[in-house]
């Protein structure tokens, strides 16, 4: 039986808004690895119209895949040497992979593709948020905020030993009236 090789997750940091012009640049320096800029779609307000927009689910961070635990020399340095790169996570010394729970959590967004959907509520009685489908399924346990009025839910994630808090979009699946 053969089994396909796991992948290890990477994170780099690198200058906030300049996410994609460093993927573009190093896309082609370096064809064998893989890279992922999560993009998320968010309710924002403007001029009282709401609408959904794209925006970076971990602003200033990229994610990339490799098939080892270390990376080649060659990768690192064209890495570290790029425009608008600013460091490995968690040690930018010796750059490892993600630890499992890390990767667990960059895998779950990643299954969404690379443009996350807004994840579909409902909320209880209680005001409890049950989470129907979507990014913030599975992830109940680490949200700490809710807005109702805009359709968002503060996320707090620990990523490479450093907290993140993310603002996830949400639609509100309403109760059927009889």
């Amino acid at each position: 039986m053969c089994y396909a090789s796991i992948m290890r997750y990477f994170a780099i940091q690198v200058a906030t808004r300049k996410e994609q012009e460093w993927l573009e640049r190093i896309q082609g320096q370096l064809k064998d690895v893989r890279f992922h800029k999560i993009m998320k779609k968010m309710f924002i307000r403007r001029k009282g119209k709401t609408k959904l927009e794209e925006a970076p689910l971990f602003p200033g961070y990229i994610f990339f895949e490799y098939r080892d635990d270390e990376l080649p020399t060659n990768i690192i340095h064209e890495i570290r040497h790029s425009q608008f790169f600013v460091r490995f996570l968690p040690n930018n010394e010796s750059p490892h992979p993600l630890n499992t729970r890390d990767s667990e959590i960059i895998r779950h967004f990643i299954h969404f593709g690379s443009l996350i959907p807004p994840s579909l509520v409902k909320f209880e009685e209680d005001q409890k948020i049950r989470v129907i489908e979507g990014p913030l399924q599975g992830i109940e346990g680490f949200i700490v905020r809710v807005n109702r009025r805009k359709h968002r839910a503060k996320v707090r994630l620990i990523i490479a030993e450093s907290v993140m808090v993310l603002d996830l979009a949400f639609e509100v699946m309403e109760a059927e009236t009889v």
